[in-house]
């Protein structure tokens, strides 16, 4: 086995939380769309727990500085905020 056919420690974990991603994604659409308020719980519940596992591997890589993020200043959130207030009130 050469060093280009192994998945490390970094690349399993990067791998683990794009999967998180997108089954978040699938849990949400099919909650929306579930035609049983029963099923829907089910599938919330299930949602819950990936979001819990999905935060479990983002600290876990963020411990191991594989997954950095920078603080955003005040008026950098100020903006942020400002424009979703704005799309909020296109839909009002």
């Amino acid at each position: 086995m050469n060093g280009t056919d192994y998945f490390g420690d970094r690349e399993i974990l990067n791998d683990l939380l794009i999967s998180e991603k997108h089954l978040s994604d699938a849990y949400n659409t099919n909650i929306c769309e579930s035609t049983s308020q029963a099923f829907g719980q089910i599938l919330e519940n299930i949602l819950n727990e990936t979001h819990k596992m999905h935060s479990d591997i983002w600290e876990a890589m963020v411990k191991r500085g594989w997954y950095k993020t920078r603080k955003a200043s005040s008026q950098e959130i100020e903006m942020i905020k400002h424009k979703f207030e704005q799309l909020g009130n296109k839909h009002q």
